[in-house]
């Protein structure tokens, strides 16, 4: 029996074990980039219901767009530009570059989705998080938090989109900033998964999708603890039934940045801008898409 038992061990010693290590990381990447093409084609359907609102109001007729003469944000159409309120204050691509999916021929008569690329374009550091009394992150009170960040300008179009997080405090909210050429549209989501694999906290990624104006620009701050802020920085104001309005990009990258670094962002948020955010957006609008 000891013989046998020697000869196996042997025969164990000439054939090494395989390279786990090098597979578990590629599946983590690949874990990464289908979650965040989930999130991305969540963006793109919120962006097509918030559309559809828009053409139901048209047929219907006339629904009072923008805000009141109040200044609160008004109905369902706010996604157009409405009452405004004055603020105060490389990693591996996920392809080679930018463009359509590969094997495919154009088709007038089928719409080929474009491919996001990604990658690695700064590491900022994410300072402490905040004191006091926390409260669950809001739509309300992300777009609290986001108007004192937002350079000065006139906002409106306040939006409440579907978020792709799945628990609670992780909203995608949408405004326009005017800060004097005109309205133009940010969308920011706040996301937080458990599975790791994700960059070093306050890795800086820059998602573009091509021929996507509502996804011109995405700026990815990691905070740690598998959270990600997603600030994207459009170059039209969604859909109206003849296509795109075509409007400005609002923010630069490093501006971008520093909002979407912001270390009061997670699933929690000091409960002041939870409770101001609630009196400020009583009618937040709402997309189901």
């Amino acid at each position: 029996m000891g013989d046998v038992h020697g000869r196996f061990r042997d025969d164990l010693a000439r054939h090494p074990a395989p390279p786990l290590g090098d597979l578990v990381q590629q599946a983590v990447v690949q874990g990464r980039r289908l979650r965040r093409r989930r999130r991305l084609a969540q963006f793109c359907a919120g962006g097509s219901a918030l559309a559809m609102l828009l053409v139901i109001g048209l047929a219907a007729g006339p629904l009072g767009i923008g805000a009141d003469d109040t200044g609160q944000p008004g109905g369902p159409n706010l996604v157009l530009p409405g009452g405004s309120v004055d603020t105060g204050s490389p990693s591996p691509a996920d392809s080679p570059g930018g463009g359509f999916e590969p094997g495919t021929e154009e088709n007038p008569a089928r719409s080929v989705q474009p491919i996001p690329f990604t990658t690695v374009i700064d590491t900022v550091r994410i300072g402490a998080g905040p004191d006091g009394e926390l409260a669950t992150t809001t739509p309300q009170g992300a777009l609290e938090l986001l108007m004192r960040l937002l350079p000065p300008g006139k906002t409106s179009g306040y939006a409440n989109l579907e978020s792709s997080g799945a628990g609670p405090g992780m909203p995608f909210v949408q405004l326009h900033l005017d800060r004097g050429d005109g309205p133009g549209m940010l969308r920011l989501s706040i996301y937080r998964d458990r599975l790791g694999g994700d960059p070093r906290p306050g890795t800086v990624e820059l998602t573009e999708v091509p021929g996507n104006c509502v996804q011109s620009q995405m700026i990815t701050v990691h905070h740690g603890g598998g959270l990600q802020v997603d600030l994207m920085i459009a170059t039209c104001l969604v859909w109206d039934p003849k296509g795109t309005v075509p409007a400005p990009a609002v923010l630069s990258l490093k501006e971008a940045i520093e909002i979407a670094a912001n270390p009061a962002w997670g699933t929690q948020l000091p409960a002041e801008y939870v409770i101001n955010g609630a009196k400020r957006f009583p009618k937040l609008a709402r997309s189901n898409g």
